[in-house]
């Protein structure tokens, strides 16, 4: 046999050993979850500002080529 036996308080010191490391891996993953919420969020925003961009983008051209039209009718109507 061995010369050091397993006892029960080397059992008990083993497991609360596992028991701190499990609490100390929650821990980690709870900051890892809140982490990920702040990034979603982050991203959801600059999407929705990208969205609005292009859409503003998109008015602005319809807006300059609506321009565009009327001055043109107006330089055909004074080359008459």
């Amino acid at each position: 046999m061995s010369d050091n036996p397993v006892t029960l308080e080397f059992l008990a010191r083993m497991i609360r050993g596992v028991q701190e490391e499990m609490r100390e891996f929650r821990a980690d993953i709870a900051d890892f979850r809140d982490q990920m919420t702040v990034q979603t969020a982050i991203l959801m925003r600059l999407e929705t500002a990208q969205n609005s961009m292009a859409e503003q983008m998109r008015a602005m051209l319809l807006q300059h080529q609506r321009f565009n039209n009327r001055l043109r009718v107006l330089e055909e109507r004074g080359a008459e």
